[in-house]
């Protein structure tokens, strides 16, 4: 999967290219995702893992092209993803030493160095870009492709599972209490169901990306992102806010 990352985190490195790289408004038709267990389910199966939610710190400045970037390294994001999944009682986490670096160090246009990462997750990558200089993450996102998305594995939807994931990113990365899961899953669900495929929430943009000659195409390539920006950026973007 790794011509995921390599096609489309190239083409949103900064975040006003995502417009550009979801010029096809075509709607992808899938059914609403399944609900993450949250409160009392999680709870329940926590058994020793524990998960601090943590919104007020998770995002603070920075001279990037967002002006504003998580708090978190790569090692804090996989450590908080996989005390989410425990806590849960799910066992698909992740492994710090399998994250891998695709290509060179590159440069924002504001010429902050960054270094994307992914995590080859069967069918899903999870993608994580990195400031260089400070290890603290710019965006977090999950890239697969519309064949992947639109099909079925041991008849489960696919996009309820990239759905998912990038839910539990989020909620690693933007420091969200359990009871947000699904919010999250929701926002995600709507940039594939609405013309505007970037949507704003509390601070962050949620968006996908896409690559391709059409939306019809099963190569087509995705990619569900989020990442913290300025109150400034939100108007002069003018970015649509969710409404749950």
């Amino acid at each position: 999967m790794k011509k995921i990352i390599a096609a489309v985190c190239a083409a949103c490195l900064c975040a006003c290219a995502f417009t550009a790289c979801s010029e096809n408004q075509v709607k992808i038709d899938v059914s609403e995702p399944c609900s993450i267990s949250t409160g009392d389910e999680v709870s329940s199966r926590a058994e020793g893992y524990y998960y601090v939610s943590n919104r007020e710190k998770a995002v603070e400045d920075s001279r990037n092209v967002n002006g504003k970037r998580f708090t978190a390294t790569l090692y804090d994001f996989t450590s908080r993803y996989n005390a989410l999944k425990r806590m849960r009682g799910e066992k698909d986490t992740i492994n710090m030493g399998k994250w891998q670096k695709n290509g060179q160090v590159n440069k924002d246009e504001n010429g902050i160095k960054v270094q994307y990462y992914y995590y080859d997750d069967e069918g899903v990558d999870i993608t994580v870009t990195v400031e260089e200089d400070c290890g603290k993450i710019m965006n977090v996102g999950c890239g697969t492709t519309t064949k992947y998305f639109t099909s079925k594995t041991d008849k489960e939807n696919n996009s309820d599972k990239v759905l998912r994931k990038a839910a539990e990113a989020a909620q690693a990365a933007c420091g969200y209490e359990s009871s947000l899961i699904n919010t999250l899953q929701e926002i995600f669900y709507h940039t594939t169901t609405e013309d505007s495929k970037t949507l704003w929430y509390d601070g962050f943009v949620f968006a996908l990306s896409t690559k391709g000659d059409t939306m019809n195409s099963k190569d087509t390539l995705m990619l569900f992102r989020v990442f913290p920006v300025t109150e400034q950026l939100k108007e002069e973007w003018n970015l649509k806010e969710y409404e749950g």
